[in-house]
């Protein structure tokens, strides 16, 4: 509802016209009557206004330098004015001003009156919308990345000062290709007379939708929804993030096809992906085990199954995956749009391992050489670089001398083997600097380097920065095309 103020020093004027309008059919409650414009104005600066029913002429202050007084100091309120026959340059002053519209009081026209009253409430409703969108936006983007473990978003001071929550909300989620989630079709799930007291907002992330219905009214009639839609009942503001991660639980049902009798997770799980079983994966592909690198990820999404993890983190490791596999064979992955559009976790599988039958096909074998016991060290390296490498390992892994091996090492492949093992070492490093939220310590200790300041010097000498400069530096890269999907 918005709220009115009658301004009429004439009571009988006053009451006639309270009772000429069913003001709650058209969205309006009059929240306070008043004499002369001080009087008004005392109410305007105490209380929430956004319409003004006003008389031009009236005693101490009238309608004229009300309007000017509320229009300089910055207030809101839409303003329609009453007059007289002999008032016609008032009114022409009062829409100067800014007033919507005047009305004869003589005649009266209820109707023209209604006119005026469905312009304001439309523009009312828009500037809502304008006004709520940046700040709601940001509200829904903290509590989205505060459900799957990621730090939230900076919010402005000046969106802080302007959020204003409506008391109740309800959520509608489901997948973004999910027609019944478009705004018009949830808008006409509710009563026609009540759309005007709604606040819809749309929210898509990684393909999923969620829409969220704000009111300051909690029983508004709905017709049922549809059954592939999740729904709330109406909660309370502060409700709103328990009830979008329930909701969030019920799309990983649907998403794992998960039989009934099987229990939902208490909370969305939000593991990260396990580095042991990642870097198997990575390895496999990296020495052309096509076979085994497919049975892993079979694993890997096996694992996601039992655990629930939650969509949008098996989503994200599908592209960490892709983009790694594109990296390891000079192709261009996937992209986030093709994972985000992806329905559920068996096709997730099916198109990883698709994309992983497209590298292999088109894959530069940059790494091998010509050599087979070459080719054996470096498929060794690849497969265990977090273990403690050297030289004179390796000669014994392939029965040969040290020497020799360092010289046909170097001559194959350009490289020293030293350098070989720290060059793919750091390789892995930026890829969990990237594509993981692994403390650097535990990146260094993954990748294979037992000291953290001879991590930290490798790794600026390989890359030109520091791990965590480099992490920053990949953010930056990925948040601008990233930011365009939820504008």
């Amino acid at each position: 509802m918005w709220n009115l103020l009658l301004l009429e020093d004439e009571p009988f004027v006053r009451r006639s016209i309270r009772q000429a309008i069913n003001w709650e059919s058209l969205g309006f409650r009059v929240v306070a009557e008043a004499e002369d414009g001080n009087e008004a104005w005392e109410f305007m600066q105490a209380h929430h206004v956004d319409v003004v029913l006003s008389d031009i002429m009236m005693p101490i202050m009238n309608g004229i330098e009300l309007i000017r007084t509320a229009k300089q100091a910055g207030h809101e309120a839409e303003f329609i004015m009453l007059t007289c026959v002999n008032e016609f340059e008032y009114a022409r002053l009062a829409l100067q001003y800014g007033a919507v519209g005047y009305l004869l009081k003589a005649s009266m026209d209820m109707e023209e009156l209604k006119g005026l009253l469905l312009k304001i409430k439309h523009s009312l409703i828009k500037k809502r919308d304008q006004r709520t969108k940046a700040p709601m936006f940001n509200l829904y983007h903290n509590i989205w990345r505060s459900l799957h473990g990621l730090e939230e978003m900076e919010q402005k001071e000046d969106e802080e000062e302007l959020l204003r929550l409506p008391t109740y909300v309800r959520l509608f989620v489901g997948s973004a290709n999910n027609a019944s989630l478009v705004n018009d079709r949830i808008m006409n799930l509710f009563d026609m007379n009540c759309r005007d007291k709604l606040l819809v907002h749309p929210f898509i992330n990684w393909g999923i939708t969620t829409v969220l219905v704000w009111s300051d009214e909690r029983y508004i009639p709905i017709t049922p929804v549809l059954t592939e839609v999740c729904s709330t009942t109406w909660l309370t503001s502060d409700e709103l993030k328990a009830g979008w991660e329930s909701l969030l639980q019920g799309i990983g049902r649907i998403w794992y096809d998960l039989d009934p009798s099987i229990p939902t997770m208490r909370e969305l799980q939000l593991e990260n992906l396990a580095w042991k079983k990642e870097s198997l994966i990575l390895s496999q592909f990296e020495a052309a085990q096509w076979v085994e690198c497919e049975k892993s990820l079979q694993s890997l999404w096996d694992y996601f199954k039992e655990r629930q993890l939650a969509v949008v983190m098996v989503k994200e490791a599908a592209d960490r995956l892709d983009r790694a596999f594109a990296r390891l064979s000079n192709q261009f992955p996937a992209g986030k749009a093709v994972w985000a559009a992806v329905e559920s976790h068996r096709q997730a599988l099916e198109q990883i391992v698709d994309r992983v039958h497209h590298y292999s096909n088109h894959r530069m074998k940059e790494t091998l050489t010509d050599h087979p016991e070459i080719n054996k060290i470096i498929a060794y390296v690849n497969r265990h670089y977090d273990k403690e490498l050297t030289l004179k390992g390796m000669a014994k892994y392939v029965n040969m001398g040290e020497q020799y091996l360092s010289g046909l090492f170097k001559k194959k492949t350009g490289e020293q083997f030293i350098q070989y093992v720290q060059r793919i070492r750091i390789e892995r490093a930026c890829y969990c600097l990237a594509e993981t939220e692994l403390r650097v310590a535990e990146i260094c200790e993954q990748v294979g380097f037992v000291h953290m300041n001879y991590f930290l010097k490798q790794f600026k000498k390989w890359t030109g920065l520091t791990p965590s400069e480099f992490r920053e530096s990949k953010k930056a890269e990925r948040k601008k095309p990233l930011d365009t999907e939820d504008a």
